[in-house]
């Protein structure tokens, strides 16, 4: 009890002392109760598919982690805990530097922009944010999005590339070089087999005309 009373004196003091707004107050509210509320409750039972947009509480987290409530991208799915990417809204002011595959192709941005005219899912254009990976129970999901990214979708293979990229940087590059290397033996490989498929053509070619040349010789 002591350290509970601790902890909703040190709210206290950052709410009266104005040090959230409106707007943060109710967010991190909200939170702290569904929190409460759900904490002891049975795993949801539904089936979560990777690409598929959900309504998460992601909780309080320091910044720049994600807080509160916002939409998520599935790009994992281990039984009850799920592997999501977040989505917020876009704004020019506060993201200057956004990746997207024709408008910014070359940005290194964490951002990847989703415009609303390319996803029928979103109503505005929105930001997915590449590096914060979040590892969320199941149980944090609100409701569904409409729409979902196809897993087969070049959109979503370039997410998931892009992420792996930015987690894993020297294992992507050993991956990028192992699949140059693989491409490269396969062309010679291709190569090789074409050049055996000529020679053995060739051969029974050989063969056809030295059994002719032997049954003009006994004629």
């Amino acid at each position: 009890m002591k350290e509970y009373l601790k902890a909703q004196n040190k709210t206290n003091e950052i709410i009266v002392g104005n040090a959230v707004n409106s707007d943060e107050l109710n967010r991190f509210s909200k939170s702290d109760f569904r929190w409460a509320d759900n904490r002891k409750k049975a795993f949801q039972h539904r089936s979560v598919k990777k690409g598929e947009i959900y309504q998460f509480e992601f909780g309080k987290n320091y910044i720049p982690e994600m807080s509160y409530e916002h939409r998520g991208l599935i790009i994992g799915v281990k039984q009850k805990l799920l592997y999501v990417l977040p989505i917020f809204s876009y704004d020019p002011h506060k993201h200057p530097d956004v990746y997207h595959p024709l408008d910014f192709p070359t940005s290194k941005s964490d951002m990847f922009l989703l415009k609303s005219r390319e996803f029928s899912l979103i109503s505005h254009d929105s930001v997915l944010k590449l590096n914060d990976i979040r590892t969320v129970s199941i149980n944090r999901i609100l409701y569904q999005q409409s729409g979902r990214i196809n897993p087969t979708s070049d959109t979503y293979k370039q997410i998931e590339s892009l992420v792996l990229r930015k987690y894993f940087p020297n294992f992507f590059h050993d991956f990028e070089q192992n699949n140059k290397t693989i491409e490269s033996l396969n062309g010679q490989l291709k190569t090789i087999t074409d050049e055996k498929s000529s020679l053995e053509s060739e051969n029974e070619k050989l063969k056809t005309e030295i059994i002719s040349l032997k049954e003009q010789i006994k004629a």
